[in-house]
């Protein structure tokens, strides 16, 4: 008789977060776990019989997607319960041993609907941003107003649901990517929840170095010249894209290349510095090549949690030149893998890139130490087995056992 499922659920099938999840299930399923994927994207011909679209729908209902033009935060409430009822019903279809929540703040699942799943059902949170126990997703000051910023802000009355669900379901596990997170959690919820800390994982038989002189080649690049890579789906003040140019001020940027995908970014560079943009890369193999082209990868942001960018950069053995906000310092090592600044500081990311730069001896060594800190602590199999394992702790305990204190 087949296993009852452990189901994975998220609210997209697109970003960052969803390709963690989705590296993740698929390392689950070759250990042999009975895993589902649940998503509130439109099903794509590609997805296998165990990902399953909650809501098939290509587009919103009429009254929503005319509400979304006035209030986008009005119509996600409108979302909330059709979604909640969406998987509610997924659960009783065939219900699962565990559930496995991811990034759900895009989808319209809140913390009121997680309040109307069963009790008794365990349920393990994995935090890709702060929004499943705090008042937004990531907070920073915005330099160009001098105004604190935000993501996903909350009203009191979400705030107040956070409060009413945790402390009905001390039993959640939370689970934090990064050492950041992770410590920022344990401080802001209840004493009685467990937090863990467990990386996301990268299949590192998928993102390998290639041969340097090759990619450059591949991508047309010129090869005298020492190239910078930045890549995001989002080119944003959290983002840090700002920084870049003004780190560049000083530089012999004849000598230098900017490598850039995903969003286009909106800055303005030094007429002498070669550019050469790719847009969005969803092709595994060209993104494999750019990370292998890069002499340096570059990751200013000023909020950000575990980037995959930093994992799949060092996978690929390119240091980083990163700031030392959230996970990134867990990946970025100095001395070992790549230099840190402090994070909205252009000046002292000047100081670090020409540091790294002056540093060309060493790259060699931290090429190396890269790949090697990526195969130790972040490969997925790695990461995958340590979930198995508190699935199966959990699904093991019985409801009124699972509140072991921080």
């Amino acid at each position: 008789m087949e296993a009852d499922p452990i189901g994975i659920l998220s609210d997209s099938l697109s970003g960052g977060a969803a390709n963690s999840t989705g590296r993740l299930v698929e390392a689950l399923r070759t250990l042999g776990a009975t895993v589902e994927r649940w998503h509130f994207s439109p099903p794509r011909a590609e997805d296998n019989p165990n990902h399953h679209s909650l809501d098939p729908k290509s587009k919103r209902p009429p009254v929503e997607r005319v509400m979304k033009n006035f209030s986008r935060a009005q119509a996600d409430r409108m979302r909330q319960p059709r979604h909640t009822d969406a998987l509610l019903k997924r659960l009783r279809q065939r219900p699962p041993a565990l559930v496995n929540l991811r990034n759900l703040h895009s989808c319209g699942i809140h913390h009121q609907s997680l309040r109307r799943l069963p009790p008794e059902l365990p349920l393990v949170w994995t935090m890709h941003d702060c929004w499943p126990f705090y008042d937004c997703a990531f907070r920073w000051r915005d330099p160009s107003t001098g105004q604190e910023d935000a993501i996903i802000a909350d009203n009191p009355a979400g705030i107040e649901q956070r409060r009413q669900l945790f402390a009905e379901r001390p039993d959640i596990v939370m689970v934090g990517p990064s050492a950041w997170i992770t410590e920022h959690a344990r401080h802001e919820l209840p004493d009685d929840m467990r937090v863990e800390h467990i990386p996301n994982g990268i299949p590192t038989t998928l993102f390998h170095p290639r041969p340097k002189a090759e990619a450059k080649a591949a991508l047309g690049l010129n090869p005298d010249l020492t190239w910078l890579a930045f890549g995001s789906t989002w080119a944003s003040s959290r983002k840090g894209t700002d920084l870049i140019p003004r780190a560049l001020k000083g530089l012999d940027c004849s000598t230098l290349g900017l490598l850039c995908w995903g969003e286009a970014l909106p800055e303005t560079f030094p007429p002498d510095l070669a550019l050469s943009t790719h847009g969005r890369v969803d092709d595994l193999d060209q993104l494999v090549t750019l990370y292998s082209a890069a002499d340096l990868f570059l990751c200013p942001s000023r909020a950000d949690n575990l980037p995959n960018t930093v994992l799949e950069s060092l996978a690929c053995g390119t240091p980083v030149v990163g700031s030392n906000t959230g996970g990134i310092p867990d990946m970025a090592r100095p001395g070992q893998t790549g230099w840190l600044f402090e994070s909205s500081n252009a000046d002292a990311f000047h100081a670090q890139l020409r540091a790294a730069l002056d540093a060309r001896n060493e790259w060699p060594a931290y090429q190396e130490r890269g790949r090697q800190l990526v195969e130790a602590e972040f490969a997925v199999e790695k990461i995958a087995r340590r979930y198995l394992t508190l699935y199966e702790e959990l699904i093991a305990t019985p409801v009124t056992h699972r509140h072991p204190a921080k």
